[in-house]
């Protein structure tokens, strides 16, 4: 049988619950004063059941809650039931503790004699809540393009409120990661915010954000025993600064790249729980930083080069055009574009790496950043190529800035212990005089420095209306190349290498020449720069290698079994990456033995020594001759030549045309013979149109020689005919 639940066994249930229950309970008389207590209800508020037997429940209150909980206690005794959110004062710390209340009447035979109610503590939920709440409006901030500033001060609205009279403070570090500047701190005095920002970073280095930069995770400093505490003392007395608590601003490199700091009035300490509230705070703060420096970064890269930092087209574009609105023409102004084209770079990074090309780029952009100042506007538009922007000029001062910058780059860069030469080719053009619109102005820009390449480089030219002429042809040029050997329109000619001892023709050069239909004959020097910088250099040197050895093969099959071809390489093909395969396969191609056929490179080929090394020894494993044509003209050192496996040095025809009249040329071309016997390389002497040049030559015991006095280049038909003067 079951037991009879009479009044004083379910008296005993409802204590137990009561009692035993998990959140806090209680009961209050008509007046409001507490009746009841449980275990719980002590842990909660910090009141023992005796003290609270002693109270009314308004004592409790947090002052934010008063007005609400008596209207809800009212509310119950009239006999209604209720469930709300109140908060109180937690006995000891003073901490807050929002609860969740739910009050029912006590009705004895129809009389409302008090309350009954729960209480749930639900201080972490609501901090939860509003944590993710200030987290939303932070974000939705952000989202909508809220300033830097802005949003990091709302970070320290957002966490003061959680700090009961705390103060906040973010400092950021700078991009170099040298100092600590101001972020927010907007209730701290002005002045001791002034003080400490620019903090250095170092261990002399004080303030709690300086202490937080060594990485360590939250750290306390008393203020007084701050190294700077001098420096702002009055301030932080008179605002009654006693500490802070600190920590790192990570971002997701574990980098530091900011703190985080509570400061903390003399009246109050440092609670443990504010170790929570600070590591919420920097997630946001590093949340914000991160968010703004990426902004930054692509702001920056939208208009900027990243590899120098420089300003790019787009933002360059911008600038001339708001320029044309500020030039005054009227007055005799002139705002001016200069292009400029670094001379030679791609010989710089085809023999010596990208890696070095790069490194030359931004060397040469600070170098003229340095010495242009602040006064002109300096972009890179791509690969070598920069432009200038002079507003309110004159034609005079643009060229003297032109003259400034050629001089800035005479003198080397020194990168990984070797001089590297370079130069600049100029061209200007001038608004109004040569258009109205940016691209225009560019392209006449380019036409003019085009033309300053044509007259030797390293000068400047201003744009003149027949340059355009010329711009045309060189396009006309590359349209027609790139259809030439499909056309067949290429022929080799072959100039004959004389030995100077047996007075016999020993070998032939090898030369392409150009005839188009359009365009009639095109010399090689106004093709082959074209054919270099759009690569189409690659597929007409294997077919002039090919060609050139075919047409041997049918020299040797005709009697002529000792005769030698040279082949020119230019700077393109010598560095890619399948030469010497190609070479052995053109040889096998043409069943040519390696001994007959001379590879042809120019000293500034061999910048790169190391590389070059290493290409050459592999061509000459294929058991082919290896000849320095322009000897004399180019940068390497002679020191290199030993370490080169080289057949022949060739002397350049510019020393050679005036060696019968000038000395100097004389005796570099008697020195160039001399180095290369004791070295043991033969010696080929370029450009001979006279007898006594000849005589000179062979009195010096020059090798061979070749020029018109012998033959000028003839096609293969007619190399046979060639007779040798005696």
């Amino acid at each position: 049988m079951q037991p009879d639940l009479n009044s004083s066994t379910l008296f005993k249930v409802y204590k137990s619950l009561f009692q035993y229950n998990h959140d806090g309970c209680f009961a209050l008389d008509a007046e409001g004063n507490f009746i009841a207590f449980n275990e719980e209800a002590e842990a909660v508020t910090g009141y023992t059941l005796n003290e609270a037997l002693n109270m009314n429940f308004i004592f409790l209150l947090h002052d934010d809650s008063v007005d609400e909980s008596i209207r809800q206690f009212q509310h119950v005794m009239s006999g209604g039931r209720t469930r709300f959110e109140t908060a109180i004062f937690k006995k000891g710390t003073g901490e807050r503790i929002d609860l969740m209340l739910t009050a029912v009447p006590i009705t004895v035979e129809q009389e409302i004699l008090g309350i009954v109610g729960c209480a749930q503590d639900i201080t972490e939920k609501k901090e939860l809540e509003a944590l993710l709440g200030g987290q939303n409006r932070i974000l939705k901030m952000m989202a909508k393009g809220a300033s830097f500033h802005d949003v990091l001060d709302e970070v320290v609205f957002f966490i003061e409120s959680f700090t009961d009279g705390a103060h906040c403070s973010i400092l950021v570090v700078d991009q170099e990661g040298k100092r600590l500047v101001h972020g927010s701190s907007p209730h701290l005095p002005p002045a001791f915010n002034k003080a400490v920002d620019g903090l250095v970073i170092g261990p002399e280095a004080g303030s709690c954000g300086t202490a937080a930069y060594r990485k360590e995770y939250v750290v306390a400093v008393d203020i007084e025993s701050d190294p700077l505490w001098e420096k702002y003392r009055d301030q932080a007395l008179s605002y009654g600064l006693k500490a802070c608590w600190s920590t790192p601003v990570f971002d997701d490199d574990q980098s530091v790249i900011g703190t985080f700091a509570l400061y903390y009035c003399r009246s109050r300490s440092p609670r443990e729980k504010d170790k929570e509230i600070i590591r919420n705070a920097t997630d946001l703060a590093s949340l914000v930083i991160q968010h703004y420096r990426a902004k930054e970064k692509i702001n920056f890269m939208a208009y900027h080069d990243a590899l120098t930092g420089l300003a790019n087209r787009r933002l360059f574009d911008h600038r001339v055009k708001k320029a044309f609105t500020e030039t005054k023409v009227n007055e005799g102004e002139k705002m001016s574009l200069l292009f400029l084209d670094l001379d030679r770079f791609k010989y710089v990074n085809d023999s010596l790496g990208h890696t070095i090309g790069d490194r030359l780029l931004v060397y040469v952009s600070e170098k003229l950043k340095a010495s242009l100042g602040d006064g002109v506007f300096f972009s890179r538009q791509g690969g070598d190529e920069f432009t200038i922007l002079l507003e309110h000029t004159t034609k005079e001062k643009a060229e003297a800035v032109a003259r400034k910058i050629l001089e800035t780059l005479e003198e080397p860069f020194v990168i990984d212990g070797s001089d590297i030469f370079i130069t600049t080719s100029i061209g200007m053009s001038f608004y109004p005089d040569d258009g109205a619109e940016v691209d225009m102005l560019l392209s006449k820009a380019d036409v003019a420095m085009y033309q300053a390449k044509k007259q030797g480089r390293n000068n400047f030219q201003g744009y003149d209306v027949m340059l355009d002429k010329t711009a045309f042809e060189k396009l006309q040029i590359e349209n027609e190349l790139r259809k030439a050997l499909e056309r067949k329109e290429f022929v080799l000619l072959y100039q004959p290498i004389i030995n100077l001892f047996t007075n016999e023709v020993t070998g032939a050069e090898a030369l392409i020449r150009w005839k188009n239909e359009r365009m009639g004959f095109v010399t090689p020097d106004q093709f082959i720069p074209i054919a270099e910088e759009t690569g189409l250099i690659i597929p007409i040197g294997e077919w002039v290698l090919k060609t050139a050895l075919l047409q041997l093969k049918d020299w040797h099959g005709n009697g002529r079994e000792g005769l030698t071809v040279s082949v020119n390489l230019s700077i393109r093909q010598f560095y890619q990456s399948n030469l010497i395969s190609m070479v052995k396969e053109t040889l096998e191609f043409a069943e040519v033995d390696p001994r007959f056929l001379t590879i042809e490179i120019t000293e500034s080929m061999t910048m790169d020594v190391e590389k070059a090394s290493i290409i050459l020894h592999e061509l000459k494993g294929l058991g082919v001759n290896i000849s320095i044509d322009d000897f004399g003209t180019g940068y390497s050192s002679l020191s290199y030549l030993k370490r080169f496996p080289i057949d022949h040095l060739k002397i350049d025809r510019c020393f050679v045309q005036d060696i019968a009249d000038n000395k100097s040329d004389e005796n570099i071309a008697t020195t160039i013979i001399l180095m290369a016997h004791n070295l043991g390389l033969s010696v080929i002497a370029e450009g001979v149109e006279t007898a006594k040049q000849l005589g000179l030559l062979k009195q010096h015991r020059c090798n061979e020689a070749q020029g018109y006095h012998f033959s000028k280049p003839v096609p293969a038909e007619e190399f046979s005919k060639i007779k040798v003067p005696s």
